[in-house]
Parts: C-alpha cells; structure tokens; sequence
C-alpha cells in the first residue's frame, strides 16, 4: 500500500504530462477544440442571462477564449505533470 500511492502519482503526472504536451502542439487540435467549447458556453450563458440572440453578443469574455490561452495552460500542465513524476520518483527512491 505505501509503494501503491507514489506509483498512482506517478501514473497521475504521466497522464498530465500527455493532456499538456497536447494542449501546447495542439495535437488533434485539441486547443482549437477546447476553445471552441469554450466559446460556445460563453454564448450559451450569454444568452440565457441576456435573453439576447448571440448575433447580437459583444465579444464578451472571448480574450480568455482563444487557442493561444488554451496553449499556455498546456504549458503549466506539462510542468504540473512534471513536478508530480519529480515528486513520485523521489517518493519512491526514498522508500527503498
């Protein structure tokens, strides 16, 4: 059990590691794919609160809502994900 939770941090910042590197290359298009989402709940919430049709919408809360924005966060997950395999190895070296 004491070896089983560094290894699942381990398997956790690998994972991290993987969702950031593909953020950042925008691999599949995946920050094109999650800014878009992002957007669109912009609109959608926009135009319950307005009761406005999204012709018609200002580009409220789009600066935050572009591919580059969704790329630096890949970047911070990838060192996130970085720091947790760090910490996991040292974990583990330290435990045997």
């Amino acid at each position: 059990m004491q070896i089983a939770i560094p290894i699942l941090f381990a398997v956790g910042g690998l994972t991290v590691v993987v969702f950031g590197i593909r953020l950042v290359f925008n691999i599949g298009g995946a920050a094109d794919t999650y800014a878009a989402k992002a957007r669109a709940r912009s609109e959608r919430i926009y135009t319950r609160l307005s009761g406005k049709d999204s012709l018609t919408m200002p580009p409220v809360g789009h600066r935050g809502l572009t591919t580059t924005n969704f790329r630096f966060r890949g970047v911070g997950f990838t060192f996130a994900g970085l720091l947790m395999l760090i910490a996991s190895t040292f974990l583990l070296v330290l435990r045997h």
